[in-house]
């Protein structure tokens, strides 16, 4: 019996495992005064061994892999990856083993960062204030060569389609090149927080009501319970628009006393707002009544009427005159 436990705990003790660990890679370089790149931020090693090592050493990960750059100088190379803190009792193998890093002197410079967004997002007739950054300037640090490389440090914010509010995030910064490539560098902070203000223009107009269509011979009057109107539209078209508006009533197809006609304001102004609150007004017209209409037709009648009675009673005086004196000498002459 004795023997037999012996032979299992010998057993236990000789059992083997595999792992594979991903874990950051570090750096040994003046960083303060040169600008690295070309490394993975994160590498694999796989381990093995006694079981229980590694286990232990997959969970505390109490080991750094490196690359010592302390050495080299401006420029490319290929360096190998190295460990440090394994147990002895482990095996192990990196992926990748060697790397090409390039190593640059560090520049550090500060950036005004613009804001780029998508005029044509803004809903019609909406348009943006002053845009507010936070902060305005970024830090941007990285090889000298990237550096110079860089026309522009930005924000774009992403505007929905159609956005009529004003937009405030946080952006993200990124440093470009004249063709609007990405430059490798390090900027702080990556972020920054973006109010661009979004409004449309509106003010207040009185509705002046204008007849139009053919009615020589008829006189209207209308009525509307709307007596101004509020319009809508860019600085440019708000600034056109005087204290008030003509809204033109068609009477041409008017047959009744009173008559109601919804009138769309956007018809009457086209483009040259936005839009209006409200949107329609209804307006009342009123025909002149019959018996006003009667009394103009008489009088107009009579007038005609009394020009003609002059001048038949003209013609008459005339005729009987010169008939008289035919007359009278037809007598005459008969006598003699």
């Amino acid at each position: 019996m004795g023997s037999t436990r012996d032979s299992n705990q010998s057993n236990t003790s000789t059992v083997t495992k595999k792992a594979t660990i991903t874990v950051p890679l570090q750096l040994q370089a003046d960083v303060d005064k040169y600008y690295i790149t070309g490394y993975p931020e994160k590498v694999k090693i796989t381990i093995e061994g006694p079981a229980a090592l590694v286990t232990a050493t997959k969970n505390t990960q109490n080991f750094n892999l490196y690359l010592n750059l302390r050495d080299l100088s401006i420029g490319q190379h290929r360096v190998q990856i190295k460990e440090t803190g394994l147990n002895s009792e482990l095996t192990y193998s990196i992926k990748p083993k060697y790397v090409t890093v390039n190593i640059q002197k560090r520049v550090t410079k500060k950036f005004a960062v613009d804001v780029d967004y998508n005029k044509d997002s803004l809903a019609s007739g909406y348009e943006t204030g002053t845009i507010e950054e936070s902060p305005d300037t970024v830090t941007v640090t990285g090889a000298a060569s990237e550096i110079n490389k860089i026309d522009k440090v930005v924000v774009k914010p992403n505007l929905p389609k159609g956005i009529k509010s004003t937009f405030d995030q946080e952006v993200l910064v990124q440093a470009l090149d004249k063709n609007g490539k990405t430059v490798n560098v390090t900027l702080d902070p990556q972020t920054i927080h973006v109010k661009i203000p979004i409004s449309i223009q509106s003010k207040q107009v009185n509705i002046n009501l204008k007849q139009k269509g053919n009615s020589s011979d008829t006189s209207y009057t209308f009525e509307s319970d709307v007596k101004n109107i509020r319009v809508f539209g860019t600085k440019d078209q708000i600034s056109a628009i005087g204290g008030s508006i003509d809204v033109p009533v068609d009477v041409s197809d008017v047959n009744s006393s009173s008559t109601k006609k919804t009138i769309n304001l956007s018809d009457v102004l086209g483009n040259k707002v936005t839009f209006t609150d409200p949107t329609t007004i209804s307006v009342t017209i009123n025909r002149a009544s019959s018996n006003s209409s009667a009394l103009s037709s008489t009088t107009g009648n009579t007038a005609t009427s009394t020009s003609s009675t002059s001048s038949d009673s003209k013609s008459s005086t005339s005729d009987n005159t010169s008939s008289s004196s035919t007359n009278s000498t037809n007598d005459n002459n008969d006598s003699e």
